[in-house]
């Protein structure tokens, strides 16, 4: 921030503290401001996993955002982004109520470094929500009858839009933020009597994860996924923890402090029965198996108008990322790491790092049904085998084993390699930028898709739907078959044990074992017709509704 923004904030601070000194103590609390970021046109930006969007909203947006807007009533604004929205409700309104909710502790100081809203604070006519506030203002107050959202985090505040929507219950749950189950596995929470309330483990302080417990009486606290020191706190919070580890990490899992005590406050289910060990050997107890699912109420058969239908037009369908861009990014740290931990001549080391990270992805590539990285790794760059002891070298990569860094870059070639070859029947991808690359073997590239509507009108097609699973976890079936089969779509999907225990193989879905046989696979099916792919995923609908639905999975993970 410029002096000018300090001293911005520091008068709003000022004279909150003036009528609500927790509220500005709670605003200067430490938290996460990485995700948030300026343009060189000077737009605020919000960034969501590797994509930054635009945070600024132009005069037109607001002045159609307040169209209807009646300035002599109370009026709640949902996120705040760079404060446009509410500097205009201010002018307008200069003595109406008006409660200015965020989320995010690091937008409110934004907004707050731009403006000075004294008056509008010291006299009562605006008041600050952070964090979970809003539960207090539903419950004590109700929801005001105007409400105006931004325009860009509507989107990213879907709890609390849930919460102006359906009120807060008795029963209350934290709903850790950050993965793609978060919005299924509240709504399954929400089928079980609990309120899943917003908790930002990864952007609030521990001082503001402590007072939501505390101040919201939640009963249970639920992550997707784990992150290290969170059963800990959980312990130190006094709220049980329950944890559905649902994707691959790059590093190893911490063992738990004082296991004995922090053991019995958490449950673990994981998507893959090998990490039931893994988690049992660093200290939890109770530890289940506990396979990704569906939510059939987001992804379920839709029809499509005529305009859909040719938009998504195509035989034989992959969804997802190429996973290249990611791989180029690990290459670099790898890179760094060896030169670290080598020493010596830098270029000396580039060459040796570079040659020995293609000699083990060219040795991976010849059988991609066996996965051989780690060994493989060892042989070819000893020096960022096993434990890595030097500080410098740990830093570079940022906590990461060296073999989960190369299996992926290996699960990126695994994948295009796949993909690429089923060009010949002019396979339509969607996803990311590095599919560009595959191209020029006939893949035809269509962008990205996200994870909303869009997906499940294409899942909804009698298309040939491939999955490609990560080589090193050959052992899970992937969200993608899950989801594909909700949507009555026809999977062709990678072959492993756990596939044949969830599903009947040639009745709801079928599978293949390597590149050869997926693309006899792919023909035989192009040859049967979509009527017959229909009649598949119709039965594999069913069997998901019947045993592998996200409500089921997230019943098993509560019960004790």
């Amino acid at each position: 921030m410029t002096a000018d923004a300090d001293n911005t904030l520091l008068g709003n601070l000022s004279s909150i503290a003036s009528v609500d000194r927790g509220l500005a103590e709670r605003i200067a609390w430490p938290c996460s401001s990485e995700h948030v970021g300026r343009a060189d046109d000077g737009r605020w930006m919000y960034r969501i996993h590797r994509t930054w969007h635009t945070l600024s909203v132009d005069d037109a947006v607001v002045d159609a955002l307040l169209a209807d807007y009646d300035p002599l009533k109370p009026v709640l604004l949902v996120g705040l982004g760079a404060g446009e929205v509410l500097a205009e409700v201010l002018r307008r309104s200069p003595s109406a109520a008006v409660w200015a909710f965020e989320r995010d502790p690091w937008l409110l100081r934004t907004t707050m470094s731009h403006t000075i809203w004294g008056r509008h604070i010291r006299e009562g006519t605006l008041r600050f929500l952070l964090t979970t506030d809003i539960v207090d203002l539903i419950e004590d107050v109700g929801v005001p009858e105007q409400v105006i959202r931004h325009p860009f985090l509507s989107g990213v505040y879907r709890l609390e839009e849930a919460l102006l929507r359906d009120g807060v219950g008795e029963r209350k749950a934290l709903m850790a933020l950050g993965g793609l189950f978060v919005d299924d596995v509240a709504d399954a929470l929400r089928n079980e009597g609990l309120t899943p309330l917003p908790w930002d483990q990864r952007g609030w302080s521990a001082e503001e994860l402590e007072r939501s417990v505390r101040i919201t009486g939640a009963e249970v606290a639920v992550s997707i996924n784990y992150v290290h020191g969170l059963a800990e706190a959980c312990a130190d919070y006094g709220v049980p923890l329950r944890v559905w580890e649902i994707d691959p990490s790059t590093d190893d899992l911490a063992p738990l402090q004082d296991a004995n005590r922090v053991g019995a406050n958490v449950r673990v289910g994981t998507w893959r029965q090998a990490h039931v060990e893994v988690f049992a050997d660093a200290g939890f107890p109770d530890v289940v198996h506990l396979p990704l699912a569906a939510n059939p109420e987001r992804r379920h058969p839709v029809e499509l108008t005529t305009e859909e239908a040719a938009k998504y037009e195509a035989d034989v369908v992959f969804v997802g990322a190429s996973m290249v861009g990611q791989g180029l990014a690990f290459r670099r740290k790898l890179i760094a790491a060896h030169m670290l931990a080598r020493g010596g001549d830098p270029t000396k080391a580039v060459e040796e790092a570079e040659e020995a990270i293609d000699a083990v992805l060219s040795a991976q590539r010849d059988d991609f049904s066996v996965y051989r990285v780690p060994e493989l790794l060892a042989e070819a760059l000893p020096t960022l085998a096993g434990d890595i002891m030097n500080p410098a070298v740990q830093q570079a990569l940022d906590g990461a084993r060296p073999d989960a860094l190369l299996g992926e870059m290996a699960a990126a070639d695994k994948r295009i390699t796949y993909v690429a070859n089923l060009g010949q029947v002019a396979i339509h991808v969607w996803g990311d930028e590095g599919w560009m690359h595959a191209e020029e073997y006939g893949v035809v590239v269509r962008g990205p898709a996200g994870h909303g509507p869009e997906l499940t009108k294409i899942y909804s097609r009698p298309a040939i739907h491939l999955d490609i699973g990560r080589i090193y976890q050959s052992d899970i079936v992937t969200m993608r078959v899950f989801d594909v089969l909700a949507c009555g779509g026809f999977c062709l999907a990678e072959w492993s044990p756990e596939l044949e225990d969830l599903f009947e193989v040639g009745v709801e879905l079928d599978c293949y074992r390597t590149l050869e046989e997926m693309l006899e696979k792919a023909g035989h099916w192009l040859e049967q017709g979509p009527e017959a792919r229909a009649e598949v995923g119709r039965r594999g609908r069913e069997r998901i509704l019947k045993d592998h639905t996200i409500r089921q999975r997230v019943q098993r993970l509560l019960a004790l």
